[in-house]
């Protein structure tokens, strides 16, 4: 999806989310980062909240997803990036009453946000849950 060479922290944050390492993640941060899911509409404050976030993916969406990135835009502090999250719905989210499924998915999505000092203060992910809901069984396909 991407032919240049990401700076290195945008690498090394990719790398940790796809060995599902949540702690390497938010020592990326800032201990008052503020990050969004926008699918879900959640705001998730501080690092606790953000890797328990990051920890819920494996527990409950996929034990093998890993993030596939695309184009990366850094202007100053700010940062872009789009990503492709991929891998298996083998995981129950008991919460949502969402149950596995066992079904491949391939999930577009962008992360913008803002770094200061060398740590991410601002994270926001834009992604298409239904699109994720059809890939993996849980909602109707249009038509």
């Amino acid at each position: 999806m991407n032919e240049q060479t990401p700076p290195s922290w945008v690498a090394s944050y990719v790398e940790a989310c796809n060995r599902h390492d949540s702690q390497a993640v938010v020592d990326m941060m800032s201990e008052d980062i503020q990050v969004v899911d926008t699918a879900f509409g959640g705001l998730f404050g501080g690092r606790k909240a953000v890797k328990a976030l990051i920890d819920s993916m494996e527990t409950n969406l996929s034990s093998d997803y890993v993030f596939t990135l695309g184009k990366v835009v850094e202007s100053g502090d700010s940062y872009s990036f789009e990503w492709v999250l991929s891998g298996t719905h083998d995981r129950s989210n008991s919460h949502l009453g969402i149950p596995a499924t066992g079904e491949k998915f391939e999930c577009p999505g962008v992360t913008v946000g803002v770094r200061t000092n060398g740590l991410i203060t601002e994270n926001r992910d834009y992604w298409n849950l239904a699109g994720l809901l059809m890939q993996t069984g849980l909602m109707p396909l249009p038509g």
